[in-house]
């Protein structure tokens, strides 16, 4: 058995895992708290660069978890 099972198994034992759950929770975008400084710099993220670099930039971010 590869390593990634056993520790697979050894999470499911340890209650870590539950192996009913099929897909993995996200968090939900709308309970993040930022600070007032992160606002200010998101939308001067938004006034300086066009929507579809932005968006492109979320995509690689979202790939990258």
């Amino acid at each position: 058995m590869s390593d990634s099972v056993k520790k697979y198994f050894e999470m499911v034992e340890d209650g870590l895992i539950d192996p009913q759950d099929t897909m993995p929770k996200r968090p939900n975008i709308d309970d993040y708290i930022v600070s007032e400084g992160a606002k200010k710099e998101a939308y001067t993220i938004l006034s300086m660069y066009r929507e579809e670099s932005i968006l492109e930039a979320a995509r690689i971010l979202k790939r990258a978890r």
